[in-house]
Order: structure tokens, then sequence, then C-alpha cells
């Protein structure tokens, strides 16, 4: 694998990315303007047309070779259409004028009139800044694109145009320079913006996406690979046939040069040529005469030391006798004691020959050198032109072949390398020209209508080749079909894979609205329901959840530890869940969702308790109250009986005593029965069986005496305010005395016998109170300036026995409770610790004064 390779699959990826990006758009404009029916549609449009034109710009980099002269313009016109679409896309749907984008424009015309290929691949520099403008005006300015189309450019989603526009600058920096890392470098830019654009669009399916996507590149790299080694293969094939038809036809010829070299040396040691020498130029003349005719060579010829040409065959010894010849290299390097051969066109006999050197020697010392000289037949000549061959040097010029390449130089050489080809007169007198094709490689041209050829060559001599042109063209043309075969397998590949995250996209929906019903349907119930994935991060929180732990949908995504923090509750029903400062009892489950013993989350619910364990402290108050009343009302009736049969034995008992001092002892117990007696009219008050006396009574009256009663002696001022027309009520009087009395005595004893109570006394017709019963009422509110009852203990005060003073037995307010409630009334308090307590007593009214 060489840079070529990866030049090439790199152009065939970004092409594949890019197919991949235009499908996933065309779905997008199916699929969104039915779900979405807000999303501006041009927009997709010009998206798509975009990323459309892009994957044709690509197309066209990837069908270069085929392309040949049109490639540069059909890319400045495909980057002037790009240009175009980006500029009355940002005008039309953001109202941006990026006037830059139309300056391809203008670089076309340049390319049109200077035929500089810059100038048609650097407008696509001009596009890339749009992209990189985007995210600057998204970034950085108040009024941002994603306000325009959010549909397009979301919170997470200008990535896609970065990377776009990085794509894009490496991609015209390749077109420019042709270097294959700019080229790598752009095919990963189009590779992650594709990434980020799939992140928006599926992102419950990124990883397979991923797994898709990697798939994809291993199997179409393998793929290219061998595609690619087959066609390099058929080439490699057709390239070794022509070698050994270039060395089949070199064969007569190596064969002549091999014989004539073995001969060559013989001659120049024999001691007939070495007697010639001394007899004389004519007699040497004659010789080599005689030898050119036996060995049916052109010329043979002697120079001496010098380079003098001193003896020559009959032919051409007019012409060559005395020339010097010292310059050619055949010459000094046989001088130096060496057998050379070489091929040249002659000065004087201008046909192509070949000619073989080999020094003579003299007593050890070199006095020469022996020249023969034989044509390159004429049935070589036809020979090669039948297998459009050719005899070339190695820089490049050709010798023999076809006349359109005799005497071209093909070869990119320098002006040093040849000024020696001129001096050393390899072509005769005659000038070389250039040939017309274009190298682009060592041995790889193209030729003035793009086409590439690959010289074939098979050394002959040193610095000769037997050479022959091998079209590329036809390699190309299988190259361009299994472009087309990949690209055709990529589309069918992308479409199922995009098909199969839509079906997924239609599920997903689907099941979003299945699941919006459902959180409607969540929402509706006191029940707070979290959802978390199998890492404990949650999901999804219904609005009693939210309520509960005071919480904004701000929470999702965090684990479900940082939200939810329980302790144990002295119940192990229930859990004590902080929230900020306040603890809240909850009922609290956790169950698993298992699919197939796998574990992908679980499912929380969470339901606040405190009015479960109120109602449950309620029951037992009810059930301790119904024991009470039940045991009073047994006491009540016993108790009562003895006491009146006490009473009434103590009083006869006084009446016939004689003695003072036992008198005052009966009287004593007289008065510990009447004591007792008050407490029976109290347990009286708690029992339910025990009927109490109704009568029409006048409220304000019984409230005056019972303060008056109770607060004499102390240093407690207070004051009873009530409406002139205040309705009278239908009660017990003593039992109304009673609730008076207790209320108050609670005061007297909480502010230690100083302070303030006002007592308050209004009418009410019930319309809203739900705790009571539609009707007329009057409402009693005694307020005193006491310290007040602590937070924890108001809603036990009203509990039998219960106590917040030391000699208490916590009977009073039950009392007063319970005579209320048999008088269909309702009984309230509040307080604040030091400012006081309040209690308001509903009790049921007359209709008339």
């Amino acid at each position: 694998m060489n840079a070529q390779f990866f030049d090439d699959l790199s152009n065939f990826l970004r092409v594949a990315f890019l197919l991949f990006h235009s499908i996933v758009f065309y779905y997008v404009l199916s699929w969104r303007s039915k779900i979405e029916p807000q999303t501006d549609k041009r927009v997709i449009e010009y998206v798509l047309a975009v990323i459309f034109f892009n994957f044709v710009l690509n197309l066209l980099v990837l069908f270069k070779d085929y392309l040949s002269n049109f490639y540069p313009l059909l890319v400045g016109l495909n980057i002037i259409i790009i240009g175009t679409v980006l500029f009355y896309g940002y005008r039309r749907i953001l109202n941006f004028n990026f006037y830059y984008l139309l300056l391809p424009i203008i670089l076309f015309l340049f390319f049109i009139f200077q035929k500089n290929e810059v100038f048609a691949f650097s407008g696509l520099l001009f596009t890339s800044i749009s992209y990189f403008h985007i995210y600057y005006k998204e970034k950085f300015l108040t009024s941002k694109p994603s306000d325009v189309v959010p549909s397009i450019i979301r919170k997470g989603t200008i990535l896609p145009f970065v990377f776009f526009g990085i794509y894009s600058i490496f991609l015209s920096l390749y077109l420019i320079t042709n270097l294959t890392v700019f080229n790598i470098v752009a095919t990963m830019s189009v590779f992650l913006s594709l990434c980020f654009r799939v992140i928006f669009l599926y992102e419950e399916k990124y990883k397979t996406f991923l797994l898709y996507i990697s798939i994809f590149i291993f199997v179409f790299s393998v793929l290219f690979y061998f595609s690619l080694r087959f066609i390099e293969n058929t080439k490699n094939i057709d390239v070794y046939h022509k070698q050994l038809t270039l060395k089949r036809l070199s064969v007569e010829v190596k064969n002549k040069i091999d014989s004539l070299s073995n001969f060559i040396k013989v001659v120049a040691s024999s001691e007939d040529f070495k007697m010639s020498i001394k007899k004389g130029p004519k007699q040497l003349d004659k010789y080599l005469s005689y030898l050119n005719q036996t060995l049916n060579t052109a010329v043979i010829w002697f120079a001496d030391k010098e380079g003098i040409i001193r003896a020559c065959s009959a032919e051409y010894r007019e012409q060559m006798i005395n020339k010097d010849a010292s310059f050619r290299r055949y010459f000094k390097e046989s001088i130096n004691g060496n057998l050379s051969v070489f091929i040249a066109r002659g000065v004087y006999s201008k046909r192509d020959d070949i000619r073989i050197s080999y020094p003579v020697y003299n007593k050890g010392s070199i006095t020469g050198v022996l020249v023969f000289q034989f044509y390159i037949g004429e049935n070589f000549k036809k020979q090669i032109n039948m297998e459009n061959a050719f005899l070339m040097h190695s820089s490049g010029g050709v010798l023999i072949g076809k006349p359109e390449l005799i005497n071209r130089l093909l070869f990119n050489v320098s002006q040093e390398e040849l000024k020696r080809v001129y001096e050393e007169k390899i072509f005769g007198n005659d000038t070389l020209l250039p040939s017309g094709f274009k190298q682009i490689d060592d041995n790889i041209f193209e030729d003035f209508n793009g086409q590439k050829w690959q010289i074939v060559k098979h050394e002959i001599v040193k610095d000769w080749f037997l050479a022959s042109f091998l079209n590329l063209f036809i390699y190309e043309q299988y190259k361009n079909i299994f472009y087309i075969v990949l690209i055709i397998l990529a589309f069918i590949s992308h479409s199922f894979a995009i098909r199969n995250f839509e079906r997924i996209r239609s599920i997903f929906l689907r099941l979003a609205e299945e699941a919006e019903e459902k959180r409607i349907a969540f929402d509706a119930i006191d029940i707070g329901i979290i959802y978390t994935d199998a890492s404990g991060k949650i999901k999804y929180m219904n609005k009693e959840a939210i309520r509960i732990l005071d919480a904004s949908e701000e929470v999702l995504g965090k684990h479900v530890t940082e939200v939810l923090s329980l302790k144990e509750h002295e119940n192990p029903e229930f859990k004590i869940l902080s929230v900020n400062v306040k603890k809240i009892p909850v009922i609290y489950e956790e169950n698993p969702i298992l699919i197939k013993g796998v574990k992908f989350g679980d499912v929380i619910t969470i339901k606040d308790a405190t009015e479960i364990i109120q109602r449950q402290e309620v029951s037992k108050k009810l059930a301790r109250m119904d024991v009470i009343t039940k045991i009073s009302a047994g006491i009540v009736h016993d108790f009562s009986n003895y006491l009146m049969v006490l009473t009434g034995n103590l009083s006869l008992l006084k009446e016939l005593e004689n003695s003072e001092n036992k008198k005052d002892i009966i009287q004593k117990m007289l008065e510990a029965t009447r004591i007792m007696n008050i407490i029976i009219e109290q347990l009286k008050d708690l029992s339910p069986d025990l009927i109490s006396k109704k009568e029409r009574l006048n409220i304000e009256a019984i409230a005056k005496n019972a303060a008056t009663f109770v607060l004499n002696g102390t240093k407690i001022n207070f004051t009873i305010e009530s409406e002139p027309s205040l309705l009278p009520v239908y009660a017990d009087s003593a039992q109304l005395y009673r609730v008076f009395q207790n209320i108050l005595m609670n005061s007297r004893q909480a502010m230690k016998d100083t302070g303030t109570i006002k007592i308050s006394l209004q009418n009410l017709i019930n319309h809203e109170e739900k705790d009571l019963k539609k009707g007329n009422y009057v409402c009693v509110t005694i307020t005193d300036s006491g310290p007040g009852i602590p937070e924890e203990y108001i809603d036990k005060i009203f509990d039998p026995f219960f106590t917040m003073k030391k000699e208490g037995k916590g009977l009073g307010l039950s009392i007063v409770k319970s005579i209320v409630e048999k008088m269909e009334g309702k009984i309230k308090v509040e307080s604040k610790v030091g400012i006081g307590t309040t209690f308001r007593i509903y009790i049921p009214a007359s209709e008339e004064i």
C-alpha cells in the first residue's frame, strides 16, 4: 500500500460519507415536515442541496483521471454552484449577506483566461469561510442562527458546520497541491461532521451507527484494496508480457553485439592487425575493409590514442579519416582499457548504428582504439514499429520508432544532461524536440488528450533501452467501473442502514407518543415516579416526584443518589426523605427493569406519607378516646351511685353527731365528696353515652361569668367583644360553662396570673368551611398573650392525659373538645411561641335572635 492507495481510498470514503449525509437529509426532508409541521422545508432543501453538490464535487475528484482535461472546468463550475446555493440560502433564510461566496465566480473567470487550475480550485476556500461565519454568529452574537432554524442548528449541533468548514479548507488545499495528507484530513473532517449530525438525528441509535460505519469502512477498505490489487496485478501481467516482447525483439541485436564484442577482442589482439598498423595506413585501410566485408558491418575504423581516426574501411574513408573521435564516450571508455558498446546516430552517415570499441595494445600499452559499427537493421525497425516499441536513450530521447516519436524528448531532463547528449553527438547533429507528453511520474506520462501512458523498458546496452508505451486508460476504466460498483454498493448499504434507523425512529416516535400519553397519566396521580437507566442516571420524573423533591427538570441526567437522600423511619414501612431542610416521611419502593435477566434500569416510586401518618395518629387517638370514654362511662355510673350513698350517710351522720370535733371531720369528708363529684361531672363530659341537657342560652353571659370566676384575684385583664345581635345557642349551660372555664384556666396557668385575654363572639353563617356543616354558628375566639404552644405539641393538646404542666391531669382540653363535638361544633387552635395562643370554637346557633 503506497500513498496513491491512501489517496484513492480517502477520495472514495469521502464520497461514501457525503452519500450517507445526502440520504440522511433526504429522509429528514420527508419525515421531519410530517412530525414537526413548524419545520421550514426550505432550510432542509438548501442543506440537502449543499451536501449533494459537495457529493458531486467529490465524485469529480474521484474520477479525475477519467475526466482528464475537463476535470478543472467541472470542479470550478461545481464550486460556483455550491457558493451560489450557500449565498442564497443564507440570504433568504437567515438574512445574512455573505457576498464573499460569489468570489468563486470571479476566480473561475480568471481560470478561463489564465488556464491556471489554482483559480478554479481556490473558490472552495471562500465557501468554507461561511461555515465558520455561522459558528461565530451562533457562539458570540445575540442574534443567533439557531433562533431562525432550530431544526438544523440547535444546542450542540453547531459542530457539524465547523467540521464541514474544515473539510472544505483541506479539500481545497488538496485540489491545489495533490498532497495526500490534506486529502486524509478532509475525509476525517467529513466523517466527524457526519458523526455529530447523526448524534443529533439518531441519538437513540448512535452506537449502532458507529458500529455500522466502522464495519462499512473496514469492509469497503478491504474491497477497495483487493480490487486495486487485482487491477494492479492485471497491469503488471501486461507489463510483464510487454517486457517479454521487448526482450524477444532485442535478442537479435544483443546476440550480434555479443558476437562482435568477442570478435573485436580477437582482432585487436591479433598479430595480423598489429602488423597492418606497423605497415602504415594504406595497409591498415585494406585490412579494415576486408574485415568490414567479411563481418558485414557498416564501417570499421581505428583511432590513435589522441582520438584521431587513422584508418577506416572503404565506405566512409574520405569522410572520417583524420576526424576527431575523442569526444565520444565509447572512445573514452575504451582508451581506459574497457570494452564499450554504444548506440548513436552517425554524424556523417546520418544512420542509426551500434558501435563496439576495444583498446589496442602494443607492448602492454594502449596505442589506440578499434571500432566496429553496424547498422540497426530495417527488419528490426519494422518489428519495433509493429509492436509500437521504440529505442530510447536514458535521457528520454527517442532514436528509433514511429516518425512522431523520433528525435522527441520524453523525459524532463536537466540542461546539463541535455548538453552532454549534444556534446557526445548521440543523435548526430539532430536536435531533440519536446514530445508533447507530460511527465507526471518516473515512467508515467500524460498525452495532450489527458490519457496516461506507462513506459515499459528493457535495457539493451548501457543507457539504451528498447521501450514501449502501455496505455493506462484501460486500467483507469477498470478502476472507474470498480468505483461505480462500490458507490452503488455503498448506496444500497447506506439506504438499508438509514431505513433501519428510520424504522427505529418511527417506532421511537410511536413510543414517544405512547410515552407522552403515559406521562400525562403519570402526572395525574399522587405518587412520585422516577425512571433511571442501568447506570442510575435519572431519565424521567413525573410532576408529583418533582413536587416532593422540590426539584426541576434540570435533575434529569443526574445520578439518583445526588437527588434522593433517604434515612430510616421509626416505622419500617416508611423512609425519611431529606429535601433541603425539610424531613418528609415517604413510602419508598424501588423495582428493577429486567428483560431476559438483563437490567435496563429502575422504577422508583415515592409517596408523601405525611397525611397517612397523620391519619394513623388520629386513628390511634380515636381508639384511645374510645377506650377512655367507655371506661369513663362505667366509672361515672358506678362511682356516682357509691358517692350518692356515701354523701347521704355522711350528711345523716353529721346531723346525729354531737361532738364538734367529729362534725369537723365529717365536714371535711363531705368536702372531699364534693370534689369527687366535680371529677365525676368531668368524666360525664368525656362519655358519649351520657345525654346533655340542651337549652336556649345567651353565650355572652356564660363567657362573662366564667371569665370573672376563673380570673378573679389575678393580674390578667380580659375583654369580651360581642356582636349586638348575637345569635343564641342551644347547649347544656353547665358544659358550655366548663368549656370557657377549662380554656381560661389553661390560659391563666400558662400566663402565671398576668397578661391579657381577649374573648370575641361573632355570628357565622357557614357556606365555605369544609369541616362544618352548613348553617348558623357563633364563633368564639379566645386569645391570650401567653408563651404559646410549641409546634410539635399542637396536635397533642386535645389528647386525654396529655399535659405540659407538672401537676396537670391532662383532661381539661380533651373535655373541651368532647363537649364541643357533642354540641356538633368544632374547635381549632393556633399558637406561636412567644406571642400567644388562640382557640376558635364554632357552636351551632339558632336561626333567630
